[in-house]
């Protein structure tokens, strides 16, 4: 067999694999919050989501004018870690 031929078949094969690939492993939609979705989800002001933004406590991706957050970063056990539990006891409502 020629070279040519054989580097023509190799590359056939390769791409042939590739789509077999991604027919048995589709990739996910990586979902994002916008930055009002997220208030609502941790329950602050915009100033203490850009606060978390800044420290790199959350991940977040800028496009344009906007932060956008991947949703999948964001489960419960990570919500209640940066969420603060208000103390009833430490309320003075008389």
């Amino acid at each position: 067999m020629q070279q040519k031929y054989y580097f023509k078949i190799m590359g056939k094969l390769e791409e042939l694999e590739n789509r077999i690939e991604s027919l048995i492993n589709p990739r996910k939609e990586e979902v994002l919050l916008d930055s009002l979705e997220m208030q609502q989800l941790l329950k602050c002001t915009a100033s203490k989501l850009q606060r978390l933004r800044d420290k790199g406590i959350i991940p977040c991706n800028k496009v344009g004018r906007g932060y956008y957050y991947p949703k999948e970063y964001f489960t419960l056990e990570f919500l209640n870690s940066i969420i603060k539990v208000e103390d009833s006891s430490k309320r003075f409502d008389d």
